[in-house]
């Protein structure tokens, strides 16, 4: 990414830095809970930036075509960063909170773009967090600043120009090509998966490079053929589609060179420990944290070439300005772990934390519940007393039907808690009159 800087950005880019400085406080400040007032402040003044930003930018912030310099740069962390507090402090429905859904969202489709073709089914997800994220901009429209909405409205319109882009490469492919080009798109799943790994055997690619060459036997005269021997349309997309799995099963068995190899580790890092919040992030993540994670990939993302040469654009070179072979491991990689990302911000709950420890304890309890009931065996009041108990202990904690913080304010996600725990009280009842 270039990192010139006009002179008169340059006053605006120290305002940020400024900026990012405070949020990267209050994200790593364990010894208090995230509210409102710290980051609404903060927020304030990052709008009032953006505002100096597309003045100086002839009332524009954003262009097609447009490169993106440090200013840019740092706004996004910035924007990212609240947009992670708003996440949790519970605000998960409201506009700021969705800027970073966008971005994990635009940093998947970027790699989903350079592999080509997909199924609707793989895209569903993401069509319907886009639909969402549509919705919360056309209800925040008439109450947010201009240049909020103009940031989000950019990178939102981003990610619907690719979407429907990979939709309409799915839509080249006749259905009478879909069987083959379903049983390429599992292959490459499968590639994808031995790339993730840390460690490899040549034969975890053998039975892959065999049923590739078993689908490049099915053409006749370099096509794929209908039953009747007619050539659907589609060719295009699934010759293409063959020679990339042909190039990723090769490109995988290769000796990677120090430099390739040293990312690929760094990857595998921020991998293993997205693994570990994947498993506990219910009790450890507050939302804040993700942004590390982000940036690392982002900052491995940086390394790409990104000159207008297309032999090496989007390629990691290396010292000698080559691009060595073992790419594909860092392309699979990389959308492995915004994907990961992308899923630990779709679950994030419209809880905030100073209540996450209470609805983390109710949906525990409810699970138990439940599992009990699910078991059909009649329990004695005895067996029912350590459930009543835990949650009259979680009652106790409300004051007039509401669970306050320590400040005395009412934290996001009362009636979430309030539902679960009376649908807990349903369902002892019900165990105590069986």
């Amino acid at each position: 990414m270039p990192h010139h800087v006009p002179d008169e950005e340059k006053q605006v880019l120290e305002n940020l830095l400024i900026i990012r400085a405070k949020l990267s406080a209050i994200k790593s400040n364990r010894t208090q809970y995230l509210t409102l007032d710290h980051v609404l402040p903060l927020r304030q003044e990052t709008e009032a930036q953006a505002r100096e930003l597309i003045e100086i930018r002839g009332g524009s912030l954003f262009k097609e075509g447009q490169e993106l310099n440090r200013t840019d740069d740092v706004l996004d962390e910035i924007l990212q960063l609240l947009s992670l507090c708003f996440l949790s402090l519970g605000k998960k429905g409201e506009a700021p909170a969705v800027y970073v859904q966008v971005v994990a969202i635009k940093h998947i489709f970027d790699r989903l773009d350079e592999f080509g073709v997909y199924t609707e089914e793989y895209l569903k997800p993401y069509k319907l967090k886009l639909d969402e994220i549509e919705k919360i901009l056309n209800l925040d429209e008439a109450i947010l600043p201009e240049d909020v909405i103009q940031i989000l409205r950019f990178k939102y319109i981003e990610c619907r120009r690719i979407y429907d882009t990979l939709l309409d490469t799915i839509h080249e492919v006749a259905p009478e090509l879909v069987p083959i080009r379903d049983r390429m798109l599992s292959i490459r799943h499968e590639i994808a998966s031995v790339c993730c790994q840390s460690e490899y055997r040549e034969k975890d690619m053998q039975h892959i490079k065999e049923e590739i060459r078993e689908i490049d036997n099915m053409r006749v005269d370099g096509k794929f053929l209908a039953e009747d021997g007619s050539i659907p349309h589609g060719q295009a997309v699934l010759v293409n589609l063959l020679e990339q799995l042909f190039f990723w099963a090769h490109d995988r068995m290769v000796s990677y060179d120090d430099h390739i190899e040293s990312i690929r580790q760094r990857l595998l890092e921020i991998k293993k420990q997205l693994v570990r919040l994947e498993l506990t992030h219910k009790w450890t993540l507050r939302q804040t944290d993700l942004f590390t994670y982000q940036h690392q990939l982002h900052d491995i993302d940086k390394l790409r070439w990104t000159e207008r040469d297309p032999e090496l654009k989007g390629k990691f070179l290396n010292e000698q300005g080559e691009a060595p072979e073992g790419q594909t491991v860092l392309e699979f990689l990389l959308h492995k772990c915004y994907r990961m990302i992308f899923v630990l911000l779709s679950e994030s709950i419209p809880v905030s934390e100073q209540l996450a420890p209470v609805y983390n304890q109710l949906i525990t309890l409810r699970h138990c519940l439940l599992t009990v009931q699910k078991l059909g065996s009649t329990c004695s009041p005895e067996e029912l007393y350590p459930y009543q108990m835990k949650l009259t202990s979680i009652d106790q904690l409300r004051t007039d039907g509401k669970f306050y913080d320590d400040r005395g304010q009412l934290p996001e996600g009362q009636a979430l808690c309030t539902d679960i725990l009376d649908e807990c009280y349903q369902i002892l009842d019900t165990l105590k009159e069986e």
